[in-house]
């Protein structure tokens, strides 16, 4: 993580809130749109390009937001 950030912690928690807040409007989204078809057939356009977004984000989060774990490669200088 950049060391620029000063409290990691809560910018961990900000990143996993905003992660479940995009999940959640996909949710409702899809819902609402299960519920009246009609109605939403309107914003068509809106509700592709908020999925692709909101999909984006979190899968952005889920792919890069454990990077921390994985361990890095050892190098060996003995050559």
């Amino acid at each position: 993580m950049n060391e620029m950030v000063p409290d990691k912690k809560s910018y961990q928690v900000n990143r996993r809130m905003m992660c479940w807040c995009a999940l959640a409007m996909m949710v409702v989204t899809t819902a609402a749109t299960i519920i009246d078809p009609a109605r939403m057939n309107a914003a068509s356009a809106q509700i592709m390009m908020m999925y692709g977004s909101l999909s984006a984000l979190v899968g952005a989060y889920f792919a890069l937001g454990n990077t921390k774990d994985v361990p890095k490669p050892k190098v060996n200088n003995d050559a």
